[in-house]
């Protein structure tokens, strides 16, 4: 049901946007924040349960004492945060500062992904031997 208010809110949203563009355009960038705005609070909201499911994951034992399931995590969290950053970039066209960030997202991620690389390769090669 939250995606239909979501939906309800941004259809409104857009159209008060196109009836605003010509006339007021200030006013119609600040109707595009606040939906843009209400549609993150409305889905930070939703997210404890998500949060308390990543609290079991990585207090657990499974990989090593949680560690492989919170690398995975902290890169899966950068790549949103890189993307989401990118599109906003995009959006106000900055298109060479979206890729740089879309870049710096990736290799944020490969140097996040390094611990669990190296402990994947020495297990490998203990198995090996």
């Amino acid at each position: 049901m939250l995606i239909i208010k979501i939906a309800a809110l941004v259809l409104a949203g857009g159209l008060l946007v196109l009836v605003l563009k010509k006339e007021q355009p200030a006013f119609a960038f600040l109707v595009s924040v606040c939906g843009a705005g209400a549609v993150l609070v409305l889905t930070f909201r939703q997210i404890s349960p998500l949060l308390e499911l990543i609290e079991t994951l990585t207090s657990g034992t499974l990989f090593a004492g949680g560690q492989g399931i919170g690398c995975v995590l902290q890169v899966l969290g950068i790549s949103l945060v890189a993307q989401f950053a990118a599109d906003l970039c995009r959006e106000s066209g900055m298109g060479a500062a979206a890729n740089a960030v879309e870049l710096c997202g990736r290799m944020l991620a490969m140097l996040q992904a390094l611990p669990l690389l190296q402990s994947l390769v020495g297990s490998l090669s203990s198995f090996l031997q």
